[in-house]
């Protein structure tokens, strides 16, 4: 079973960095690390799993509980009152220490936790690390997402009138084809370019928009990012011709064993003070797993990033250009 499967990787990595735990506490949100060990797909409300070195627990409520049975939970613990949920952790808290994913626990929890006289030890970088390396299943998950974003832009293009008719004609695209949405679609029209993180509105498109979107297939997420255009003034060539050359040169450094840190660098060479963000993350349950630009370790079969250099004028608006990879045991491919 992957649940098991994901259970012992995350165990080894736990002994390997010699935390003393009984148990670890993992709530479903605000936490995708639920959803990645138990393999659930949700909404799940007021759920919550106890993990140890060879089992795992899923306590759920009564309204989750058949959804958790269909999906393949063949006892999970139905709870009525919050009180029950203390009574639960404690059964396993024999020494009183649990870990949390401390990054991701809310501060009312983490006191509710504390004043119940458990110990709490964070165990956030052992999921990292446990997440950073894709089995086979998140891998099909994440190519069927790849591939359903690039076809919803070419979809949508001809709705090119206002932001917000290409932000719909895109989402539309990706839930009719079996898809959610991975995060808020970002269409920003000239100008508006200029800021990455731009909240899609309702300009009307003169000269070009830059869509940012993704895809989200069965919890796992695509990054795709294009410029286009109705026409290229001089500045968006010249800035659509460095990113080209940056992204180029990014893809040949992972190709040749380079790092995140040697693409970062070579990025802010080409595209200087007009490149303002990192150029790239992991990719995964969550859109944005970890940065790349301080990533100094090689890359590993099964990790999952992406690649998007930017070059921007407030005054002007901004280019953009990003891919999802993945790492193989032959080397780094486009998905």
């Amino acid at each position: 079973m992957i649940f098991l499967e994901r259970l012992k990787r995350l165990w080894k990595i736990i002994d390997s960095k010699g935390l003393d735990i009984d148990a670890v506490f993992l709530p479903n949100t605000p936490d995708e690390n639920f959803y990645y060990v138990t393999d659930l797909e949700g909404p799940f409300e007021g759920c919550f799993a106890m993990l140890q070195k060879n089992r795992a627990e899923i306590i759920v409520s009564e309204l989750d509980y058949e959804g958790a049975r269909k999906q393949g939970i063949k006892k999970p613990t139905v709870i009525t009152k919050r009180s029950e949920k203390i009574g639960i952790i404690k059964r396993y808290a024999r020494s009183g220490k649990i870990g949390v994913v401390a990054d991701r626990l809310s501060y009312a929890s983490g006191n509710r936790l504390r004043s119940n006289g458990l110990k709490l030890i964070d165990v956030s970088s052992c999921f990292e690390e446990c997440r950073m390396i894709k089995d086979n299943n998140e891998v099909k998950r994440i190519k069927t997402a790849v591939g359903v974003s690039k076809k919803a832009l070419d979809d949508s293009v001809s709705a090119i009138t206002r932001e917000s008719d290409l932000a719909s004609r895109i989402e539309a695209f990706m839930r009719m084809n079996g898809c959610g949405i991975a995060f808020p679609t970002i269409c920003a029209a000239d100008k508006n370019s200029a800021l990455p993180h731009y909240s899609t509105g309702f300009k009307k498109i003169k000269d070009m928009v830059l869509a940012d979107f993704g895809a989200r297939y069965r919890g796992y997420c695509a990054d795709i990012t294009r410029c286009v255009f109705k026409k290229r003034s001089a500045w968006f060539a010249q800035a659509e011709s460095k990113v080209m050359k940056t992204y180029d040169k990014c893809v040949a450094i992972a190709e040749n064993g380079g790092t995140g840190f040697e693409m970062q660098k070579s990025a802010q060479s080409i595209l200087g003070k007009g490149f303002i963000h990192s150029i790239g993350h992991f990719l995964g349950r969550d859109v944005h797993e970890n940065s790349l630009s301080n990533f100094k370790k090689a890359f590993e079969p099964g990790m999952v990033f992406t690649i998007e250099p930017g070059f921007y004028d407030v005054n002007r608006g901004g280019v953009r250009f990003e891919n999802d990879f993945l790492v193989t045991k032959n080397g780094v491919r486009e998905l």
